[in-house]
């Protein structure tokens, strides 16, 4: 572990060559037509690292009669060119910037994993008067995702091993069933076998990323820190986390919301890091931290 953390450190430093967002030929944000001067009202979603704005089609679903949904993409996702990178700041600033533009007053931020981060960087300069994040599974700042780097690939050997030595593709998809779950869950007969099945549902669609969208997507939470919290005074805060989260650990999360001090943390149990996939209440949870529920 000691020899390894600073590898990945030297490999991405040395590998995250594209430009940061604000450089990149198209904007990452995606709207729904609504997104004009005078709306009263945003959802702004962010989805994890490697996955796609299509994590939060229940959220679409939302009613929100004066209001708009906002998308932020990663580069070479949801048909945005691969010719930049993640820059978690950068990508707040993005967010926040086209918000205080339209002047939203009320604006609800939905960060899951490296999108958490963001979300905080987008809330932090926000000029609305009324802001609220939703934190899936997510992020904390530095070392949370170097550890969790570390133990990725202490699952990915297990995973190897449980399959047998399948390919990468195979271990891919076993190590799916850890994401939804947690690293405990294989004792229990009934649920070792719904991951399974889970797990099956993803074959031909889970596949290994390009290395270039990796280090796009990861390479700048490995070293980020929330600079300024004290800039998060007054905006609405609340985390959504599985116990069993085998990427960000809960006990991690935790004190990283004491820390930003956090109105609510909603604990999952039994639950791993693919909460949308796992509990079907949870789009409800966070519909109600935000005060929505009830708009059908």
């Amino acid at each position: 572990m000691r020899l390894f953390l600073p590898l990945v450190c030297l490999v991405l430093a040395a590998c995250s060559a594209l430009p940061p967002p604000d450089e990149a030929a198209e904007t990452p944000l995606l709207h729904d037509g609504r997104a004009v001067k005078g709306v009263k009202e945003a959802v702004v979603v962010i989805p994890g690292a490697l996955s796609s704005v299509g994590v939060y089609d229940a959220v679409f679903d939302w009613t929100l009669p004066h209001g708009t949904f906002i998308a932020y993409r990663y580069p070479g996702v949801d048909g945005l060119p691969l010719d930049h990178r993640i820059d978690i700041e950068g990508s707040g600033e993005i967010i926040a910037e086209a918000l205080n533009r339209l002047g939203i007053p009320k604006v609800h931020l939905i960060g899951y994993s490296t999108g958490g981060p963001i979300a905080l960087e987008a809330a932090r300069r926000m000029k609305a008067p009324d802001v609220d994040v939703a934190l899936l599974s997510t992020a904390s700042d530095a070392p949370a995702a170097l550890i969790a780097t570390a133990e990725g690939v202490v699952d990915m050997l297990k995973a190897m091993i449980r399959q047998h030595g399948g390919g990468v593709d195979e271990t891919l998809i076993e190590n799916y069933r850890t994401l939804l779950y947690g690293r405990k869950h294989f004792t229990e007969a009934e649920l070792a076998e719904r991951s399974r099945q889970l797990a099956a549902l993803q074959r031909g669609h889970i596949v290994k990323p390009p290395n270039k969208m990796t280090l796009a997507h990861t390479s700048d939470l490995m070293t980020w820190v929330l600079k300024r919290p004290e800039e998060l005074k007054g905006v609405h805060i609340g985390f959504f986390h599985g116990t069993e989260d085998s990427i960000f650990s809960e006990a991690r999360t935790k004190r990283f919301a004491a820390r930003i001090h956090a109105d609510e943390f909603h604990s999952y149990p039994g639950q791993g890091h693919l909460l949308f996939v796992t509990d079907p209440g949870l789009w409800d949870d966070i519909r109600t931290f935000f005060g929505l529920a009830g708009r059908g």
